[in-house]
């Protein structure tokens, strides 16, 4: 490969980078995971190929993360060949081979990512894990695209290599279109973190089965949402994170006037759309909406609120305090880092109350491998350790996929359930 010689042994290790790193100690088990299916076969091999060619495209995806005090770094896997990254099953019970899949670890030590091919009747599903580490949702999605273009490309020449994308990592794009040029000037200890005022129910910390639980809306609902904020002037994400706030309000029962907060993420990229290549990388940060509980509210009354919440807080500068909260941890030692990332965690326990997340990881647009476009696809967030809790939210096809995945017995199989029953209901009544 005439290109290997281009790919870096050694890439930066960035502030977010390491963020999400550490989160693992204590915060989530930092993997994305996606699930696509297919109502025929792909070529199994030349998929095989095309998975271990995407670590060249995007060195980060073959490297470990290497935990050096003063400065850690991504390094490239020496033997990447001798590295199980692919496994092809067949024969076997999908939903079993599925699961398997998405609650079990990376296959090997320190990779970041992992693929499972499950054929049974009815066509391929494609299982895909991607740490945290190295890559939000966004990062995901375009690797997707990117493993179904090397994949479209081998079947017509099997001697295809792809460019290694020589993309930033970081979030100087996005300082740059905020003509930020020092962005740790902006820097208030006293700003950056504000405490959270409940959390989604939880009974300890202890974490011995990670579940998922789900909820696919499709068809006629789905277009009913649509209409619905095409009708009110709001996006799809606002209806959502409303009836997280209604579903909250009343499964939790806050005080009556007291304002509680939703994390929501913020997709940087958004900032400088048309700027350089970006590598895959972590460019997503958070917004803290925040509304009181009124009793037995309509939902356009909700909507309205949270929406005018939501308007407060968007413009170029979202995001802005948390990517500068980020930049400061690519400034301190790595034991350092560990040891903030502890505190945060045991202040967390200690008070019981973590800001309910919603991870809106968008559209993710048709996939197409050879010439054969996937049916279905959604995307799994990572893991939150009590007292976090994460709604993910994805779309594919017109269907609109909600998920939360979590560990019993600190989350109750019948508490998510029951919530996950009160979203669909406040969206199917829409």
């Amino acid at each position: 490969m005439n290109n290997l010689n281009e790919i870096p042994n050694i890439l930066p290790v960035n502030g977010h980078d390491l963020y999400n790193y550490l989160v693992k100690y204590a915060g989530s088990n930092t993997q994305l995971q996606a699930v696509i299916s297919f109502d025929q076969e792909l070529d199994a091999d030349i998929l095989k190929k095309a998975v271990r060619l995407s670590l060249d495209a995007e060195p980060v995806l073959g490297c470990r993360f290497i935990e050096d005090e003063k400065q850690p770094y991504w390094q490239r896997f020496e033997k990447p060949d001798e590295i199980s990254w692919f496994e092809f099953v067949q024969n076997v019970n999908k939903q079993e081979a599925l699961e398997q899949f998405l609650k079990g670890p990376f296959a090997f030590a320190g990779q970041q990512v992992n693929f499972r091919l499950i054929r049974a009747e009815g066509g391929d599903t494609l299982c895909i894990k991607i740490c945290h580490a190295c890559s939000d949702a966004k990062g995901l999605k375009e690797y997707l695209h990117l493993l179904a273009g090397i994949y479209s490309r081998l079947k017509e020449d099997s001697g295809f290599q792809p460019e290694p994308n020589k993309g930033r990592r970081d979030q100087k794009y996005y300082f740059d279109a905020l003509g930020i040029e020092e962005p740790l000037a902006l820097f208030d200890p006293q700003t950056q973190f504000v405490p959270s005022t409940w959390a989604f129910p939880y009974h300890g910390r202890e974490s011995k089965e990670m579940r998922i639980s789900m909820r696919r809306i499709r068809d006629g609902v789905y277009e009913r949402i649509k209409a619905f904020g095409n009708t009110h002037k709001v996006t799809i994400n606002t209806i959502i994170l409303t009836a997280f706030f209604k579903s909250m309000f009343e499964f939790v029962k806050p005080p009556v006037g007291e304002e509680m907060g939703i994390c929501v993420t913020v997709d940087l990229r958004k900032a400088f759309i048309g700027s350089p290549a970006q590598a895959i990388c972590n460019l997503s940060v958070a917004m803290y909406p925040r509304i009181d509980r009124i009793e037995e509210e309509p939902f356009l009354e909700t909507l309205k609120r949270v929406s005018g919440s939501i308007e407060e807080l968007k413009g170029p500068r979202a995001g802005l305090l948390d990517a500068v909260g980020l930049e400061v941890w690519d400034n301190i030692d790595f034991s350092q880092a560990v040891g903030q990332m502890q505190s945060l965690v045991q202040w967390l326990v200690e008070t019981g109350k973590s800001y309910p997340f919603l991870s809106n990881m968008g559209v993710i647009n048709p996939l197409k491998f050879g010439q054969i476009v996937a049916n279905d696809a959604y995307i799994v967030n990572p893991t939150a350790y009590a007292p976090g809790f994460m709604l993910g939210v994805n779309t594919y096809n017109k269907t609109l996929t909600l998920q939360v995945s979590y560990y019993e017995p600190s989350h109750r199989t019948e508490e998510i359930e029951a919530f996950m029953d009160l979203m669909e209901k406040e969206l199917e009544s829409l």
